[in-house]
């Protein structure tokens, strides 16, 4: 195919088509009218000499012709932005497009709230949509352009991902305020006790649990939930015991009447961190959200950092440790 016959517009309005799946959104993100990004699909379907994208019941479906070409034209899209960035001065006030961000209900429970209040601030013509996804979905999302980020707990990465820690964070055991003494239950109390787990994979059993097993222990799980952010108030109302991060904990117990504990085995730190792809690294926009995010998580991490610290005694978490925190707590997220 000759490339001087290809108008490099028609690139441009791939790359939206295929990650918006919409095309009056799509038309929107890069400034068409809906008729005339209608128009750019035919010439793309005559030019190609495939559909593209077909209707279905969630919207338009990418072929395999289109899943196909989405990284290459995403990457060749990147590069010509890249080179143009040095001319062009950016200015998050005039960004008008949507991004996506896939978070689990830890990172959204952190950070949430806080970076909707700094991006409406400084960037209010952009628009958010939140996506709460487990880890082990993340990449695959980045790769097919359906998020611009993800915040989670990754483990190995492909080296066209990126990461950059954001915080440290770990397990700690909440329970009803009085159910045990000032240092906690012993590993038999804490065992027989019934408790609330969060399994967002569905799985049998959590990182305690494994921790648990390896000792020949079990404990009763009464109450199995799909995210962080219900167990305080199942174990406020029911009076169970469950194991959670410890900055959910630390906001939502003196709210429900809990009291926080160091679990009676040992749990190992896990870090939260920001997921990108390799494409991105040079877009301007995109660099600017990364250190708004990263911004934000220093913030907010920092304010409660010393409760954090005495709370978990002897293992707490030093600010100089996060990028080194492990993430091998295979159902955490």
């Amino acid at each position: 195919m000759n490339i001087s016959a290809i108008d490099l517009n028609l690139l441009v309005a791939f790359d939206a088509l295929f990650s918006e799946r919409n095309v009056t959104r799509a038309a929107r993100r890069v400034g068409l009218s809906q008729p005339a990004m209608s128009n750019a699909l035919s010439r793309l379907r005559a030019l190609l000499d495939d559909e593209l994208f077909v209707r279905s019941g969630r919207g338009m479906e990418p072929t395999a012709r289109a899943q196909s070409l989405a990284l290459p034209v995403r990457e060749a899209l990147a590069r010509i932005e890249e080179a143009l960035a040095p001319a062009l001065s950016f200015d998050p006030r005039r960004l008008d497009r949507v991004v996506r961000i896939a978070m689990t209900d830890n990172s959204m429970a952190v950070l949430l709230i806080e970076t909707i209040e700094r991006i409406r601030e400084t960037a209010p013509n952009l628009d958010l949509h939140i996506k709460n996804t487990r880890p082990v979905g993340m990449t695959p999302m980045l790769d097919d352009g359906e998020i611009d980020l993800a915040i989670g707990v990754v483990g190995d990465l492909e080296p066209r991902h990126r990461a950059a820690a954001l915080y440290a964070d770990r397990l700690v055991g909440i329970a009803r305020r009085g159910r045990f003494g000032p240092g906690g239950p012993t590993l038999e109390q804490f065992v027989e006790a019934e408790h609330a787990l969060v399994a967002p994979r569905n799985g049998p059993g959590g990182a305690i649990d494994a921790a648990l097993a390896a000792r020949g222990i079990k404990r009763r799980v009464f109450l199995t939930l799909p995210q962080f952010i219900f167990a305080p108030y199942a174990v406020a109302k029911a009076d169970l015991v469950a194991c959670l991060p410890a900055r959910i904990a630390l906001a939502k117990a003196d709210l429900l009447g809990l009291e926080i504990f160091e679990p009676p085995i040992e749990m190992p730190e896990f870090t939260v961190s920001l997921i990108w792809h390799s494409r991105d690294d040079a877009d301007p926009a995109h660099q600017w959200l990364r250190t708004t995010i990263t911004e934000v998580a220093q913030e907010v991490t920092r304010n409660g950092q010393e409760a954090i610290w005495a709370m978990c005694g002897p293992q707490s978490m030093g600010q100089g440790r996060a990028t080194e925190a492990s993430s091998a707590l295979p159902v955490l997220e």
